[in-house]
């Protein structure tokens, strides 16, 4: 790593690098663990009709995150 103390630029850039993965890790993780709830009551509601996992309901968060999501304008 003696590369990185010489160039400060890539040593900027690796440490950028580090700093989206770690965001994008615990986004994810968060993500994954507020679908559990979803999943409790999409099972509770539906569960006769169809029931979903956590990855679906992960999914059916991030649509709805998409479709129903905050919108601000500044008019």
């Amino acid at each position: 790593m003696a590369i990185l103390k010489n160039v400060p630029i890539l040593r900027k850039l690796v440490d950028t690098s580090y700093a989206i993965l770690i965001v994008v890790i615990l986004s994810a993780l968060v993500g994954l663990i507020l679908a559990f709830p979803v999943m409790w009551l999409w099972n509770f509601v539906f569960g006769s009709l169809y029931k979903i996992n956590v990855f679906q309901a992960w999914a059916l968060n991030v649509l709805a995150g998409i479709l129903f999501g905050q919108r601000n304008s500044n008019k």
